[in-house]
């Protein structure tokens, strides 16, 4: 566990998931976390290239508050930063009266936040729009360590890649197979 951590674009981190578990995240702009499906049993990433590696997720994270879950931090003669352009689309909650909440599906700015984000698809619904909104990440902020921990572990257990948050927003939904 790293005792300080501050937010540095680009920065490579090793997540460890479980006891023989670990997998690599690195930080994007405006505190974006991307986390890879990559896995290895300890924190050796040599000769890993992120650009050529499939992402999990990109989500907001508060970086103060889920810290412990970094074993380490990956050095760039190990790893290749992954210089893919950053996810921009994302979805943007709507929350109203009880069986009247949602999402809408926005693009960041150009600073790579929900204010002033474009939005492309207004009040997606299950029954048309499942596929956008079981591929596209909610743009709140994760503030806690255990949810991404847990979202992992469920894809290394079941191969669903799936944000339960989204049940909250769209109740009844169907979570994506594998």
């Amino acid at each position: 566990m790293l005792k300080s951590l501050k937010w540095q674009e680009g920065l490579v981190l090793s997540i460890n998931v479980e006891a023989g578990v670990h997998t690599i995240a690195q930080m994007r702009n405006n505190h974006l976390l991307e986390v890879f499906n990559v896995f290895r049993e300890d924190d050796n990433w040599k000769d890993i290239d992120l650009n050529s590696v499939d992402l999990l997720f990109t989500i907001f994270v508060s970086i103060k508050n889920i810290k412990q879950i970094f074993s380490c931090v990956v050095s760039s003669d190990s790893v290749v930063p992954n210089a893919r352009p950053a996810e921009k689309l994302m979805l943007s909650a709507i929350f109203g009266s009880p069986g009247d909440t949602g999402a809408k599906l926005i693009e960041l700015s150009e600073n790579y936040s929900n204010i002033g984000a474009r939005m492309i698809k207004d009040f997606l619904s299950p029954d048309v729009d499942l596929a956008l909104i079981h591929r596209y990440e909610l743009c709140g902020m994760v503030g806690d360590s255990g949810k991404i921990i847990l979202r992992i572990k469920n894809y290394r257990e079941t191969g669903v890649n799936w944000d339960p948050s989204k049940e909250f927003l769209f109740p009844g939904i169907r979570r994506p197979t594998s």
